[in-house]
This record gives C-alpha cells, sequence and structure tokens, in this order.
C-alpha cells in the first residue's frame, strides 16, 4: 500500500512515470515532505505535499494515485533542469546548448550529442575567433597552448568532441548516459570558459560613488 505520483523524472526524464511513495515526514518548519522513488530509473525525489481537508493523510497512506486521495504535491527536490546554459554564455552557444538539452530531455539521445558538439564548436569560436578556421581538434589544441583555457578543460573538451562524433557517425544507438555524460561536460566547460571568468571580471571592476 503506497501513493503513487504520476510526473517527469529529473534524472532520467522519462515522462508519465510512476513515481511510489516510501516514506512521509515533517520539517522543523511543519513542512510536510514525502520521498518517492521513480518506476523507471529509481532515483529518489521529495515532493511536499498537502493532505485533505481536516486529516492527517499522507503520501504513504494512500494507495494508488494521490489525486484520488485529495493528497496534492507541491515543490519538489531536485527540480527538473530547465535547459538553459550556464551565465554569461554568449547568446548562440546557449541557443545550441539548450536544443542539445532538450533533445535530451525528450530522449533523441543522439541529436544531443551532436548538438553539445555544437555548443563546444561556437565556444572555442567565441573565446578565440582568430583560431576559427581550425578544426575543433586543432582549435582545443591551440586554446591550451595560448593558455586560453586550462589543460584539464582541454581535455574535457576533447571527450566532448569524441562523444559528439560518435553520436553523429556511429551505428551504434547513442545512449541516455552517454548523453547526460556529454551534457555534464558541456555544462562545466561552459561555465569554467566563461562564467567564472565573467563573475571574476565583475568584482575586479571598480565601484562607481555618487
Amino acid at each position: 500500500m503506497a501513493g503513487i505520483h504520476v510526473d517527469t523524472c529529473p534524472y532520467c526524464f522519462t515522462k508519465n512515470v510512476a513515481f511510489v511513495a516510501r516514506q512521509s515526514f515533517v520539517t522543523k518548519a511543519h513542512e510536510k515532505r514525502a520521498f518517492f522513488l521513480c518506476g523507471c530509473c529509481g532515483e529518489g525525489v521529495i515532493w511536499e505535499y498537502v493532505s485533505p481537508p481536516g486529516t492527517a493523510a499522507s503520501p504513504t497512506d494512500a494507495n494508488g494515485d494521490l489525486s484520488r486521495a485529495h493528497i496534492l504535491v507541491g515543490r519538489r527536490w531536485p527540480e527538473m533542469a530547465t535547459g538553459e546554459a550556464p551565465e554569461s554564455t554568449p547568446d548562440n552557444v546557449a541557443h545550441f546548448f539548450k536544443q542539445a538539452t532538450d533533445s535530451l530531455h525528450n530522449g533523441s539521445f543522439d541529436a544531443a550529442g551532436m548538438m553539445f558538439r555544437k555548443s563546444l564548436e561556437s565556444a572555442t569560436k567565441a573565446i578565440d575567433p582568430q583560431a576559427s578556421h581550425l578544426t575543433l581538434f586543432k582549435r582545443l589544441q591551440k586554446l591550451v597552448e595560448n593558455h586560453l583555457i586550462t589543460p584539464a578543460l582541454g581535455e574535457w573538451a576533447n571527450e566532448i568532441r569524441l562523444g559528439g562524433n560518435e553520436a553523429a557517425h556511429d551505428d551504434e544507438i547513442f545512449s541516455r548516459e552517454d548523453a547526460q555524460a556529454l551534457r555534464d561536460f558541456t555544462e562545466n566547460f561552459l561555465r569554467y570558459a566563461f562564467t567564472l571568468p565573467a563573475a571574476v571580471a565583475r568584482r575586479a571592476a571598480p565601484v562607481e560613488h555618487g
């Protein structure tokens, strides 16, 4: 006997999957929470919930669909990823990253791999426009040699490059895990290449006093 809530999983991105309530609890702030497991990947999600008026019913007390038991769910942790690129990412790079993430969420893993690679292509050109004529592999090498990215970032980027090529040319189906790994690499690359330098620049900027 357990309550079920149907939603999209923030881990495996499966839509309309049944989450099964495993534990209900109340926080120190007297907010009601319940821990659910995804019926597809088995990962855990916490939802806040509201009991029916005049009762203390919880998701673990329910049997089947929570809506039938008049138990409402609200915020959840973790939230679904928005698909937006990290702050300060150039607009065109952010656009490609969003397309890639949307493809990942929709289950189009080959398309996601190719678009994450395109994000990297555009990101490296934004870092050094003078190297735009080079292949991605040689451009990455030059960025490292000129200290425009760290060797570690170069290794990260090269892994994305290979993954993107695999998605485009390999006869094997590109898996969810492969696409998610590319997303993680790409997101971190963009954060270190654009977000952190922009934050440092803002902090270093002189403060104007009126």
